[in-house]
């Protein structure tokens, strides 16, 4: 489940135009990412509620809060990092499909370790998630 929301908001910042954009599961180490601006989705917390069941669906409805930190190039400011928010992760939580999404929070933070400006915002969602079930 976890990974089906994470794939989700990563579709919807692609289909906006956030690009590169990394799955937290992703296991591509970090120098081999861009050198340029590039973004990583990761989920927070998870809350699911008790399973809907009909004959052949089961309805799983949830609360999530994902992670997305936005991984700025080494001469980048801070203002290019606040006009990439709003024109890709504001549009992505506004236009995600059977999903409802919010910013809840955003910072921005110096990475010393990779000596970059990192912006990390905090997306509120809750769906549902349908899954086949399988009658015997």
């Amino acid at each position: 489940m976890l990974e089906t929301i994470i794939n989700a908001v990563k579709a919807k910042l692609e289909e906006c135009g956030a690009v590169p954009v990394y799955s937290a599961f992703d296991n591509v180490p970090a120098e081999m990412r861009s050198k340029e601006i590039f973004t990583v989705v990761d989920i927070c917390s998870f809350e699911s509620s008790a399973p809907i069941y009909s004959l052949y669906t089961v309805y799983i409805p949830y609360k999530a809060e994902t992670e997305i930190r936005v991984t700025a190039p080494e001469s980048c400011s801070m203002n290019i990092l606040y006009r990439y928010c709003d024109k890709f992760i504001g549009a992505a939580a506004a236009g995600l499909s059977g999903i409802n999404g919010s910013i809840k929070g955003m910072t921005v933070k110096y990475d010393s370790n990779i000596c970059r400006l990192v912006l990390t915002a905090k997306l509120s969602l809750s769906g549902i998630i349908k899954t086949e079930r399988s009658v015997q």
